[in-house]
């Protein structure tokens, strides 16, 4: 069987206004304990070794779920009354945890098929596997920074003092490889699994990859935050968001409908914001459509731009979307461009790709990672190569009056709609959707 790792001893001391003096995994989610849900996924995935983690008011837990029977997994009770933190708790508990686990944290509501993060792990070889995913509060989360393998370069803890940083948040959701553990030798002050532990094992040069999905995962700690749970899950935006369901999309374009036009933006200084971009991308993630920007940029293949760069330019739009409690679910982009000649230009990536809209690389590639329906998508963006993706995708398109305004004249196409900006397109598209 494979093993799972709750830790549930939590007092839940804001939460106290709604769920009273109970342990805080068992404050109630539409109507049954946190905790239940929890099990309930582990099960769903195949997932029935439960070892719970229990300290403040124990019996509670154990009352309720017994051996685990009727809730058809086998659960059993690992009991510490010494406040030791995450990265402790799990440290005391090793000897009794089998060779490979899950470890998830019992003020998690989650919908996610934890059997392909499992297998997720196992094909990349890795010692950790972090659940990764964007958020609405970046600004107090702690974040990771992945390479292009997904491997894990860096663990940033909160607050980030104003540095561009990709919203790619630690989710409290996890895999290890019990040998890796057993290879660090446990110290106090090694808290924190977060902020103590996961630096600690890439300085010792520890194998750690980041999962990224879209599926629904939320700390639900405070009174504020369970409510929005239970709305997300009324809404039936929870199950809408699960990897094997099919999801709308608005393809986002970058330049001219998300920030100001700059003629071959190469800088982080020259990335500016439209107004109202944040709160139109916050009402996409209000709704049950996935935000991705597909971007252009071929400021790559002509020199002007080193991808480190191109980076942190993105990283400064995901810090100045998160400010405004918005995110993009994933980002794809272009290096290509097929016009030789330019000084500096980087000649491997000098062709006509597939990828370079109004070509549709970018947009299958986002269809198969993400599961997304092209018949009940859109596509946002400002110039006709736009416009003629969302045609040769068959979906519908919206050109916005910002950036070049449809006047580039690259292509022949005719927009579904015209409206002023990305608010207004925004607005459109769920009133189309019945939002």
């Amino acid at each position: 069987m494979k093993q799972a790792v709750i830790l549930a001893g939590g007092k839940g001391t804001r939460l106290r206004l709604v769920s009273g003096d109970l342990p805080k995994s068992m404050v109630s989610v539409n109507g049954k304990p946190l905790l239940e849900h929890v099990i309930d996924q582990c099960v769903r995935s195949g997932i029935t070794s439960i070892k719970l983690l229990v300290s403040y008011k124990k019996k509670i837990i154990e009352e309720w779920f017994g051996d685990g029977t009727k809730f058809g997994a086998v659960v059993e009770y690992i009991y510490d009354e010494t406040p030791r933190g995450t990265s402790g708790a799990l440290f005391a508990a090793l000897p009794l945890l089998d060779k490979q686990f899950l470890v998830i944290y019992g003020d998690t509501y989650f919908d996610i098929n934890l059997k392909a993060f499992w297998e997720f792990h196992e094909n990349h070889g890795g010692d950790a596997s972090i659940f990764l995913h964007p958020n609405d509060h970046p600004h107090d989360s702690d974040l990771v920074e992945v390479d292009l393998e997904c491997k894990v370069k860096s663990v940033h803890g909160y607050p980030h003092n104003n540095e561009w940083k990709q919203n790619l948040v630690n989710a409290g959701l996890y895999v290890f490889k019990k040998k890796a553990l057993q290879k660090i030798e446990y110290l106090p002050k090694i808290q924190d699994i977060a902020k103590d532990l996961f630096p600690l094992m890439l300085e010792n040069q520890t194998k750690i990859y980041g999962y990224l999905s879209t599926e629904y995962i939320k700390d639900m700690g405070t009174p504020k935050r369970l409510a929005k749970v239970e709305r997300d899950i009324k809404s039936g935006k929870v199950v809408a968001l699960r990897k094997e369901r099919s999801k709308a999309a608005i393809f986002l374009d970058r330049d001219g409908t998300i920030n100001k036009e700059v003629n071959h933006l190469s800088s982080e200084t020259q990335f500016e914001l439209i107004e109202g971009a944040g709160d139109a991308i916050c009402q996409i993630n209000a709704s049950g459509f996935l935000a991705v920007v597909v971007t252009n940029q071929p400021v790559i293949a002509r020199g002007d731009l080193e991808l480190s760069k191109l980076r942190i330019i993105h990283n400064k739009m995901d810090t100045l979307l998160g400010m405004e409690g918005a995110y993009i679910d994933r980002l794809y982009y272009c290096p290509h461009h097929p016009d030789r000649g330019f000084d500096g230009e980087v000649k491997a990536l000098k062709f006509d790709c597939e990828c370079r809209k109004p070509n549709l690389g970018m947009f299958m590639q986002a269809k198969k990672d993400l599961n997304i329906s092209f018949e009940n998508s859109w596509v946002v963006g400002d110039s006709s190569r736009d416009i003629l993706s969302a045609q040769n995708a068959g979906m519908r398109s919206i050109l916005v009056c910002t950036g070049h305004a449809g006047k580039d004249n690259s292509y022949i196409a005719t927009p579904d709609f015209t409206v002023d900006n990305i608010q207004e397109a925004i607005k459109l598209i769920l009133k189309e959707a019945g939002e």
